[in-house]
């Protein structure tokens, strides 16, 4: 997931997406929520999602369906199951991209894509506080982040995060085509026994490699 002029995570006007306000305590669901404390305590998390991408008039053009695992920092599987498929594998030292329809695995270093890494900017405060601004509310109990660029240039680059219950249920972004992408999640768990193993590439003999370091 990369937002677009952002120079992390190319996604212009939101990457989406997500989430969290509140700090996995009973404060949820009010309006001093701190996304800090909530990021703080986040040291694993997955969950299904549905995503939903629609054009300048509003018109849904595709939706597709995947899973998602998280471990700090760095360590993710982004997996659309439908109606492409494609992986996306982070050890925390490399991005391996998985195309299962092409057959085709294309492997990164994160050295080079840190800035890229949506999960990077969702979850590393010093990312956060040096290029946005963060704007938190609270609407029909659930707890809204706009993450809002310091560069003006970039003023419309905002994505948005919606959390309830320590659970981020929603996020809405740009990508690199003008495009609206909401992805709203379910099933989501916080805080659970990841493995690092869980994180192993493991490229098919057949695929096509290309190293992009």
């Amino acid at each position: 997931m990369l937002l677009k002029k952002t120079n992390f995570l190319k996604v212009k006007s939101i990457f989406f997406l997500l989430m969290l306000v509140l700090s996995l305590s009973s404060s949820y669901g009010v309006e001093n929520f701190n996304y800090f404390n909530y990021i703080e305590k986040l040291n694993s998390f997955s969950s299904s999602f549905t995503q939903y991408t629609y054009n300048d008039k509003g018109s849904l053009i595709k939706e597709s369906n995947g899973v998602l695992l998280y471990k700090k920092k760095s360590k993710y599987i982004l997996e659309y199951l439908s109606p492409n498929k494609i992986k996306f594998i982070s050890d925390g030292a490399l991005v391996t991209t998985l195309d299962i329809d092409l057959d085709q695995a294309i492997i990164q270093s994160t050295n080079n894509k840190a800035k890229n890494n949506f999960f990077e900017i969702m979850t590393n405060k010093d990312e956060i506080t040096k290029k946005f601004i963060l704007k938190s509310y609270l609407y029909n109990n659930d707890n809204y982040v706009k993450f809002v660029p310091k560069n003006k240039e970039l003023e419309n680059n905002i994505f948005l995060l919606i959390i309830k219950d320590s659970k981020i249920k929603k996020i809405t972004f740009m990508n690199d085509f003008d495009q609206s992408v909401t992805m709203v999640f379910s099933d989501f768990k916080v805080n659970l026994g990841v493995l690092d193993s869980s994180f192993k590439i493991d490229i098919p003999e057949n695929f096509d490699v290309i190293i992009d370091k």
